[in-house]
């Protein structure tokens, strides 16, 4: 599987949960992506989760974790990772536009009712949880090496100074306007 593939089964499947259900479209993401993962061998399953530590690896900047920080009041290593997880599953043209203006969060919606974080979650798990199903070990199921580090590890770029109203309101005028403040 490669990029193109990856993000159209991302993109197809959101696209089905849009459908489903309206209203708590992260959960139910979940659940169209591991319908289409089920339909497809171990290695196109161990092929998209490669794509998925590959772009979520991409995404471990210090300025997205920045602007993340900003809009949810706060972000550890962990909620910055399914923060990373939940932007990716909004497909391709999201992912690219927030990660190259990280202030463009400021259009997106998030229901913390629904805990569309903790979907996330468990929507990057679901790959490693249909190849659990079908009888593979952890080991079985690491899909290797590459990229690893970098989408758990010290992001790239300069850290931001978590306590600097006005490096933030510089920095992200859209989303310091929205959040900032509170």
């Amino acid at each position: 599987m490669d990029t193109n593939a990856f993000w159209a089964l991302v993109e197809d499947t959101r696209a089905e949960a849009l459908e489903a259900a309206p209203d708590s479209v992260v959960e139910q993401h979940v659940e169209t992506l591991t319908e289409a993962l089920e339909e497809l061998s171990d290695d196109e399953v161990r092929a998209f989760y490669r794509q998925l530590m590959a772009v979520r690896a991409r995404a471990n900047t210090w300025d997205l974790w920045a602007a993340a920080y900003l809009a949810l009041g706060g972000a550890s290593d962990d909620s910055f990772l399914d923060f990373r997880n939940w932007l990716i599953s909004h497909g391709r043209d999201t992912y690219e536009r927030v990660l190259a203006s990280p202030d463009e969060l400021a259009d997106l919606e998030w229901d913390e009712d629904e805990n569309d974080f903790g979907a996330a979650e468990a929507w990057a798990y679901a790959p490693l949880e249909v190849l659990e199903e079908r009888g593979f070990d952890e080991e079985e199921m690491d899909p290797g090496p590459e990229d690893v580090d970098d989408q758990f590890g010290e992001p790239t770029g300069e850290p931001f100074p978590e306590d600097d109203d006005e490096w933030f309101a510089r920095r992200f005028p859209r989303l310091w306007a929205r959040y900032g403040e509170a």
